[in-house]
């Protein structure tokens, strides 16, 4: 009997809408930060060396299931453009690289906020994210404000456990703290390696949520093409 819900954060939960504007914003904010630090470089340097930095730290995620993390990419940035600093003057571009979402928040996804509120009477509630770039820290953060973090029972976030979907240890992460078994589970996401594939290797059921594909993900238990179809199903 499903008792427990997960959800994908990216792409499920919240829109990544603006992608690119909030890309150029955060390479901006880097290159001030290491402009006060006497450092020269620009936007397009920076967003070279992001892009290498995503790369890497993506493959790192499908491939091996670990997560790098904002802190692991900002040494990397610095690697690669060979700067070298202190303690307090790395925290300051870090600061500077993940803050930007708090300046130019995304936006939850149609029919969340229905779901969460009609599925935390019924089910325990939790979600798996691949923070990337963003640390939980500050997603819980966007969470609170738009008044959907009370809803979860559990929130997991990769940076903050080492370990990233499609790894199977951050499904049994999530479950062991729901105290709920996995095949009384079913996780929510739109990626058909991470979040279909992942949950399936923890042993529990997945739901893709693709709302333009017109093929299906064969491991899926469901194809949903909006958050509004879980009432339906579940």
């Amino acid at each position: 009997m499903l008792q427990a819900i997960t959800f994908d954060f990216w792409n499920t939960l919240y829109k990544l809408s603006a992608h690119k504007e909030v890309a150029s914003k955060r390479a901006w904010d880097v290159k001030e930060a290491l402009g006060e630090l006497g450092f020269d470089f620009s936007v397009a340097e920076i967003s070279a060396v992001f892009k290498a930095t995503w790369e890497k730290a993506y493959f790192y995620q499908r491939v091996y299931g670990k997560e790098i993390g904002p802190r692991g990419h900002i040494k990397e940035i610095l690697k690669q453009i060979g700067v070298t600093l202190g303690t307090d003057a790395e925290e300051k571009v870090y600061s500077a690289y993940t803050g930007t979402l708090l300046e130019m928040p995304p936006e939850v996804n149609h029919g969340v906020s229905e779901i969460l509120s009609l599925f935390s009477q019924r089910f325990k509630l939790a979600v798996i994210c691949n923070t990337g770039v963003t640390p939980g820290i500050i997603l819980r953060k966007i969470m609170a404000r738009d008044g959907i973090i009370d809803w979860f029972d559990f929130l997991v976030f990769s940076d903050e456990v080492g370990f990233a979907k499609p790894s199977e240890k951050i499904f049994q992460y999530t479950l062991k703290n729901l105290n709920m078994g996995n095949n009384n589970a079913v996780h929510i996401g739109d990626d058909a390696i991470t979040d279909v594939i992942g949950a399936k290797k923890a042993g529990m059921k997945a739901a893709w949520l693709a709302p333009g594909a017109d093929w299906a993900v064969p491991e899926a238990d469901y194809h949903i093409r909006s958050i509004r179809e879980l009432a339906g199903l579940l």
